[in-house]
């Protein structure tokens, strides 16, 4: 139970990190920025969908590489907190670091309020449990 609880902790402060990021850079950067434009405004309705997609396509890949470059920061291998050896810890040491770092990425980008709640979730089971028992 505490090695899950570290997992969610150390992934859900890393995926609120890279979502800071990721909100920073949008704000600094015109690329994010598409709802705001003229020729925005002018575009047909089924444009205004595709590119509203796109951007957050776009949006959601950058949340990525920037949780991959966080965990590379902070050397997080996020599999070994679980005691699960995947299959590509044979490989050589900057390539299986490379896939670690993307696994993290990947899941900081998709799975940020996911970690927030089972987080939340496992906390209070775990006060209930201790006031049960005391």
């Amino acid at each position: 139970m505490d090695d899950l609880l570290m997992f969610l902790g150390v992934m859900s402060a890393l995926s609120a990190s890279a979502q800071t990021m990721t909100q920073q850079m949008r704000r600094r950067f015109k690329v994010f920025r598409l709802e705001h434009s003229k020729e925005f405004d002018e575009l047909e309705e089924e444009l205004k969908k595709h590119k509203i997609g796109k951007l957050h396509c776009n949006i959601h890949l950058l949340c990525g590489v920037n949780g991959a470059v966080l965990a590379a920061c902070a050397n997080i291998h996020p599999l070994s907190f679980l005691k699960l050896e995947p299959l590509w810890t044979n490989l050589q040491p900057w390539l299986s670091n490379l896939i670690d770092f993307s696994v993290a990425g990947v899941l900081v980008a998709y799975g940020g309020p996911w970690f927030h709640e089972v987080l939340g979730i496992l906390r209070e089971y775990k006060k209930s449990l201790r006031g049960a028992t005391s």
